[in-house]
């Protein structure tokens, strides 16, 4: 679920930093990850955004429409992966309750994502930011769910959310 957790932290930084200023892929995620202690996010900033149709020649702005419609996609694949995961079977009660936790926190996220878009569509740089800070905490809250919950959590395998 790192993943997940990157795109909106990104986005955070992107939107609440200097990188407006930046007109590539490469230094806007240098922009946006300065002073973090993850040193893989620049990595996945600039391979994930590269990779995306159009961040060529988008400007930070583009770049967060961009990392905003994968955010999207994203969390839309993590409910119904969870949703399948649930429906399998073969879980503790904890794991259970940490896994109906993260279908309820992503599926928050998504209407919070909605919000973000209008938010970044009619210019209002603070309701964006406090919009996806709200969606990245779905990522978090799920986290912390399963550590509480003591038992294994899925995995990321192939770009896909596994039981063990």
């Amino acid at each position: 679920m790192a993943a997940r957790l990157l795109i909106p932290l990104l986005l955070v930084l992107l939107v609440g930093s200097h990188a407006a200023l930046a007109s590539s892929v490469e230094q806007t995620c240098a922009n946006a990850t300065e002073g973090s202690n993850r040193k893989d996010l620049d990595a996945f900033c600039v391979t994930t955004l590269q990779a995306a149709p159009g961040s060529a020649t988008a400007d930070a702005h583009g770049l967060a429409v961009i990392a905003t419609n994968l955010t999207l996609a994203n969390y839309t694949a993590a409910v119904a992966t969870i949703k399948d995961l649930q429906r399998r079977g073969g879980w503790t009660d904890g794991q259970l309750a940490a896994l109906a936790t993260c279908r309820q926190r992503y599926i928050e996220a998504l209407n919070v994502v909605h919000s973000a878009v209008h938010a970044l569509a009619t210019g209002r740089k603070q309701a964006y930011v406090a919009d996806m800070g709200a969606v990245r905490r779905a990522a978090t809250d799920c986290d912390d769910a399963f550590a509480s919950a003591r038992g294994a959590r899925p995995r990321i395998r192939g770009g896909r959310l596994c039981a063990r």
